[in-house]
């Protein structure tokens, strides 16, 4: 199987989907959303997958923050050693404010405080590579991010989709709607 074009493919297969289930979100997680999504249309293809990422976690009622960390104008030394204590985590290191408007300079993955993944280009990368690090080393999901996890294992990577949480279920159901 090829990780990378399988979850990619099944990505950009439910953007339009996604992006129209993210949009009609209330509450806390829809106030989360919404401002991701203002901006949606003024990037090009990563960075629209970046904000679908980000999007998705909060509308799984989990936190964005427990999967991505991001830093703005900071040395990769000083987020190395911020994320000493992290066990799962991908760090995004944006450029200065001055030029803001730019991509992500550097997007790593941490697992157990260390960097194991460098220069992933971008989070959804990040996150793909991350799942192969994962079923690699068996390692299980961070249990504030199984519903995440399991998307990205249930419906962008089709593994194991006959056991699926009702949460899951749920969206799997609007996204083939």
């Amino acid at each position: 199987m090829d990780l990378e074009r399988t979850f990619l493919s099944r990505l950009d297969m439910y953007t339009t989907k996604l992006l129209e289930i993210f949009r009609r979100k209330g509450g806390t997680a829809g106030t989360k959303i919404k401002p991701m999504l203002d901006s949606v249309n003024e990037h090009h293809v990563d960075g629209r997958r970046d904000i679908i990422m980000h999007c998705l976690v909060e509308y799984l009622g989990e936190s964005g923050e427990e999967l991505i960390k991001d830093y703005q104008d900071i040395s990769q030394e000083a987020v190395k050693e911020d994320c000493s204590n992290h066990m799962m985590k991908i760090t995004v290191i944006h450029p200065s404010v001055a030029q803001e408007t730019q991509d992500p300079v550097y997007v790593s993955v941490i697992i157990e405080g260390s960097e194991v993944l460098d220069d992933c280009r971008s989070v959804t990368n990040a996150c793909l590579l991350l799942m192969g690090v994962i079923y690699t080393v068996n390692l299980r999901y961070p249990l504030k991010l199984k519903y995440t996890f399991e998307v990205f294992q249930k419906l962008f990577l089709e593994l194991d989709i006959l056991k699926i949480s009702a949460k899951v279920q749920s969206l799997h159901k609007k996204l083939l709607a």
